[in-house]
């Protein structure tokens, strides 16, 4: 892949082209017969009629004033907008929907343009566009002229084959070019595509809108819209990636029955799914309804093979419920009897961040003291099995553009390397080769497990110094086990001192312990890592 001139007025264009070229080699096979058209016709535009099209393309909306496209990279835009309509891209009307019309236009421009509405200059907009649409009915003549941009949803589609979702376009190049970002180099091959037949890629785009529209409905505060998708959720599907994909927008739609306290719906349609939180819904749900033998079979489950982290901290605590204690139910004896946390109690002047004050409290005993916060034990993480992270599986890397792999919180992320990782985790003896090799090798490199503003060798050095290799083993295996919550709760503080080392979590006036925090703080105490917890008041 070429990188421009960042500072190239046509930087968008290229970005486009770059995208078009990579989804035409590689999944060509996966388009319509109208995106091929598309994509053919595109080629044989003049370069700058090109560029005003990936303009339209890039807006969020399909309408557009004429007279308003002006780009001082590409001159007059009349000539190109003819170019674009001749091959049918655009069309050039006078007439469009009221509600294009009256989003388009200014009130002033619609007054000018529909004074038999009658109304004083001092109305507002909203009732100069009733007057008009009562008048004329629901579609107008513009007094202006207007364009509207036609595509067979190609960017949608364009976007999921480069991307591997809907969320990511175009403006993720522009980190690149700028040097905000670099990446690392892998393979980009046909034969580790994501998708294989086109019907996926429909699914996956239909699975999308209704995630957005339930979404909106959600920030609009309006359940009845969420509760109405619900008949809208197409069957299980076979492909996993699909079928996770499915499963979360069922969580989301089953919860909002939940909220509505329709439970019976709910609890039909979280199970459907395995995805977390259904089984803890269901097991709330069956308590709530007075189904306390299912519930303990639920909450069974979860403890004996818990999905994540979470999973189980929320089994744990439902199995302390009274109603579930009587049927024999209860939390595994090693959680049970879980130690106190060590803590101490600091009294200190709080003129800076509490956390900076706890730092200079240890320096000021001789402790060499790092922040740390979720970023020490990723570093090593990250930097440990870095190679591992960036093997070419299917689907894993689709773009240029990634900081780990694609399925990298998918549940069978580590069954697909399982043998790579068994044999990097049988040589954690030779840890700090891996890892100094890695940090001098790729420093700066984006990776999603290695903050490169904090990290720094010291640092990483002290904590391989310090942590036995068991030690070490057990980390990594807590976070391979759950990669989304794990990569989180660390303590704020790691620090030295000769031959001495600890973990501090910083507590400030009226801060309480997380749980994923607590987690972390009792499997260092498993695991004797010198860790506690320093709860902070203010000497005033």
């Amino acid at each position: 892949m070429t990188q421009p001139d960042p500072l190239s007025p046509y930087y968008y264009h290229h970005n486009f082209q770059n995208l078009m070229d990579l989804v035409c080699e590689r999944d060509w096979d996966l388009l319509m017969r109208n995106e091929r058209h598309w994509l053919t016709t595109f080629q044989q535009l003049s370069f700058k009629a090109q560029c005003l099209l990936v303009r339209l393309l890039m807006r969020r909306h399909d309408w557009f004033l004429a007279d308003s496209l002006h780009y001082d990279e590409l001159g007059e835009t009349p000539p190109l907008l003819d170019i674009l309509a001749e091959h049918q891209f655009i069309s050039l009307t006078h007439t469009a929907p009221s509600e294009v019309v009256f989003t388009l236009l200014t009130k002033a421009q619609l007054m000018a343009a529909f004074p038999d509405a009658g109304l004083a200059k001092s109305a507002p907009k909203s009732q100069w566009q009733q007057a008009i649409e009562a008048l004329y009915g629901n579609t107008l003549d513009s007094p202006k002229a207007l364009v509207v941009c036609h595509q067979p949803d190609i960017l949608p589609v364009l976007n999921l084959l480069y991307f591997g979702n809907s969320r990511q376009d175009l403006s993720q190049f522009v980190v690149a070019e700028l040097g905000i970002q670099q990446f690392e180099s892998y393979p980009i091959r046909r034969a580790d595509r994501l998708f294989n037949h086109r019907s996926q890629i429909d699914d996956w785009l239909y699975l999308s809108a209704l995630n957005e529209r339930a979404w909106q409905a959600r920030k609009n505060k309006q359940p009845e819209e969420v509760l109405a998708l619900a008949p809208c959720l197409p069957a299980p599907f076979d492909w996993a990636p699909l079928e996770r994909k499915r499963q979360r927008l069922v969580n989301r739609i089953a919860r909002e029955f939940e909220r509505q306290d329709d439970l019976s719906t709910a609890l039909s349609l979280y199970q459907t799914t395995t995805q977390p939180p259904s089984q803890e819904r269901r097991a709330r749900i069956l308590i709530k309804q007075g189904g306390i033998k299912a519930a303990a079979t639920v909450i069974a489950t979860m403890l004996q093979a818990p999905h994540d982290e979470e999973e189980r901290d929320v089994a744990y605590r439902l199995a302390k419920q009274k109603p579930i204690r009587t049927l024999g139910q209860s939390a595994p004896t090693t959680l049970a009897t879980q130690p106190p946390l060590p803590t101490e109690s600091l009294t200190l002047a709080l003129e800076q961040r509490v956390e900076h004050e706890v730092a200079d409290y240890y320096r000021q005993q001789g402790w060499e003291v790092w922040f740390s916060e979720n970023s020490l034990l990723n570093a090593l993480f990250g930097l440990f099995f870095w190679d591992i992270l960036f093997l070419p599986v299917r689907g894993a890397f689709l773009n240029p553009f990634q900081r780990g792999p694609r399925d990298l919180y998918s549940d069978d992320f580590v069954t697909k390397r399982q043998a790579q990782i068994d044999q990097r985790l049988a040589e954690v003896e030779q840890a700090r080769k891996w890892v100094e090799r890695h940090y001098q090798q790729k420093h700066g490199i984006t990776n999603e497990w290695v903050n490169w503003s904090v990290i720094e060798w010291p640092l990483l050095e002290a904590a391989l110094v310090m942590l036995t290799k068991a030690q070490l083993r057990a980390c990594f295996q807590r976070i391979l086990f759950d990669r989304r919550h794990n990569r989180r709760g660390h303590p704020d503080l790691f620090m030295c001192r000769g031959t001495s080392y600890q973990w501090v979590e910083v507590k400030g006036p009226g801060d309480t312990l997380q749980p994923h925090q607590t987690r972390w703080l009792q499997f260092f105490q498993q695991h004797d890592i010198p860790a506690k917890v320093a709860y902070v008041t203010s000497n005033e």
